[in-house]
């Protein structure tokens, strides 16, 4: 019996992504510390950029136990919530980097997606991700904000 090879590419196309891939579940709690640059404040619109620098203070998920992160975005009040958008770099204690962007949209779940990464989170892409605020402390100076916020979900690394 002859077999041909259009049905056998496709058989190894087909496993391919199985092969070349794994799922991590990943789940942390990480705790900052924000500047924010006040655009506009009055009652119709707050809008301000925010940069921070936070540590993962517990994490089920190794790579990403004690790890660091700085970010920067923007964010806006609707109705006392925050709409916003922006990217954060992450450091692990490998030594290893991944960037994602974060949203927070007037509907829906906050969303997260890894976007790159070099060593051991070289390739990392999304599956899916969110975050929520775990709650603010008091600023310890005007123009900041100190809280905690959990991230999960699951993101891909090639094999």
């Amino acid at each position: 019996m002859k077999t041909k090879p259009t049905l056998i590419a496709l058989a190894i196309g087909m496993a391919a992504p199985m092969a070349w891939s794994r799922d991590v579940d990943y789940d942390f709690v990480v705790c900052t510390h924000s500047k924010h640059t006040v655009l506009e404040a009055n009652a119709d619109l707050v809008a301000l950029g925010t940069e921070s620098w936070g540590t993962v203070a517990t994490s089920a998920t190794k790579e990403f136990d004690k790890a660091t992160t700085h970010c920067v975005g923007y964010l806006r009040m609707v109705a006392g919530k925050g709409v916003g958008k922006g990217m954060c770099k992450w450091f692990n204690n490998a030594g290893d980097t991944a960037i994602g962007e974060w949203e927070m949209p007037e509907a829906g779940e906050n969303t997260w997606k890894w976007l790159a990464g070099t060593g051991g989170l070289k390739g990392i892409v999304s599956v899916k991700s969110s975050f929520a605020s775990l709650g603010n402390g008091k600023a310890a100076e005007s123009g900041t904000s100190q809280g905690c916020r959990r991230d999960w979900g699951t993101y891909r690394l090639p094999n």
